[in-house]
């Protein structure tokens, strides 16, 4: 068995929390071949998220020895996770050029489906999140009838992926409370679902022994965009993504890792009370956060100082978030006012994600998250009414860099992930 240094676990970035406590249930000791596979694990992660980079690079980064990132290279190339291509200039020392390493796009695949309030993306994906194939079905009543129709679709875009590349799984992004082990949705009154849907066995029941993975949509939004966003993120552990849409849903990433609480409920932050003699939620609380900034406020909001009645056939059924983006960005008074005050109400709504969790970035997703320059002032002079300046200085907040639905391109990080996670220790 050939010998490899372990200087990266003393490496800035890979950081290992002394302070967890270990459970004396449910370990595995760290043998040689675990820290190979630990070793290899950074390695790959450092490829993926820098590529194209040479080898020397990455034993710059890491620590390790540069025969040690060879041995792991090679390995890689065997196995045709890596190539190489394109050649750098030389060091003034001379010597052989170096070569750039790159993910093998091809050798995996990745399906992402995301049900969404109004309807469902099936989309398949290479190893580098890159989207190949996207199929928009709309959703029905019948929960069933719709999973059948997804999982056929799923079928279909397996056929149509590169021969070469083998099918990692079906990462599936779901609405409101869900069971991320079973893929059930405990609650899904927003689709006219009933409260209880086990989506996981009836996605089985076709999909058969393709793996499968589940979470919350918002939960996927965060690890859709630590994973697929733009390098404002780099570096990033303690994440919370705040996803504006019907309601308001948000994702909490922990040490880099997705954070659901014991009973997968953690971050509900839409329920949180900016007004307790606000309208009544749908969780039949008062002046929660999502009755008072989610774009169905947005919209009601508007077409009250717009004074269109709910019931008026002047085009109130075509109006949506976009639309009123779209109408403030024209200048319509009515619809900067609108959007402005959700602003406002959601700068309150960041405070106790800022004191609760001391995140170190705050990403805002959603149709909102286009408007960034219209409301990224009330944003945050609405917070600073609530959190002390020392705080609210070390959060950045950000709108979404993500073009395509977070929730989707998490779904397909879900399931990209399992091919860079670490094997487990303790």
């Amino acid at each position: 068995m050939e010998k490899e240094s372990s200087s990266a676990f003393a490496t800035p970035g890979f950081r290992i929390l002394l302070v967890r406590k270990i459970n004396l249930s449910d370990f595995k000791t760290a043998d040689h071949r675990i820290l190979r596979d630990i070793n290899e694990v950074i390695v790959l992660n450092i490829i993926r998220e820098r590529q194209p980079i040479p080898r020397v690079g990455i034993a710059e980064i890491t620590g390790l020895e540069e025969g040690t990132v060879s041995r792991i290279i090679h390995r890689f190339l065997r196995q045709g996770l890596v190539y190489e291509s394109g050649v750098g200039a030389s060091t003034p020392a001379g010597g052989r050029k170096p070569r750039f390493v790159h993910i093998n796009p091809v050798k995996r695949c990745a399906i992402g489906i995301d049900v969404g309030p109004i309807e469902t993306l099936v989309a398949l994906s290479d190893l580098n999140g890159h989207l190949q194939r996207v199929k928009k079905i709309p959703n029905t009543r019948n929960p069933v009838q719709l999973l059948e129709t997804v999982a056929e679709q799923s079928l279909a875009l397996a056929r149509q992926a590169n021969p070469l590349s083998e099918l990692g799984g079906v990462g599936v992004s779901l609405v409101g409370l869900v069971d991320h082990e079973t893929g059930t949705m405990c609650e899904a009154q927003s689709l006219g679902w009933g409260k209880r849907v086990e989506v996981g066995n009836i996605l089985k029941s076709k999909l058969g022994d393709i793996p499968l993975y589940f979470d919350n949509g918002a939960r996927l939004s965060a690890l859709g965009e630590i994973w697929f966003g733009t390098t404002h993120l780099t570096g990033f552990r303690e994440v919370v993504f705040v996803e504006v849409s019907e309601g308001i849903g948000t994702g909490v990433i922990v040490n880099g890792q997705l954070y659901r609480g014991a009973h997968n409920g953690a971050g509900e932050f839409g329920h949180v009370c900016v007004d307790s003699t606000g309208p009544k939620c749908a969780c039949g609380s008062h002046g929660c956060l999502e009755v008072f900034a989610s774009d169905l406020a947005t919209v009601e909001r508007y077409l009250k100082k717009s004074q269109i009645k709910p019931n008026s056939r002047s085009g109130h059924s075509r109006i949506d978030m976009a639309g009123i983006v779209e109408m403030a960005r024209e200048g319509r008074p009515e619809a900067v006012e609108a959007l402005k005050e959700t602003a406002q109400y959601l700068g309150l709504g960041l405070a106790p994600i800022i004191y609760g969790l001391n995140p170190e970035a705050i990403v805002v997703g959603g149709t909102i998250a286009e408007a960034w320059d219209l409301v990224e002032q009330d944003i945050r002079t609405a917070c600073a009414r609530r959190v002390s300046p020392l705080l609210l200085e070390n959060t950045k907040i950000f709108p979404s860099t993500l073009h395509v639905r977070p929730s989707l391109m998490g779904a397909i990080a879900l399931v990209l992930a399992q091919s860079f996670a670490a094997p487990k220790t303790v």
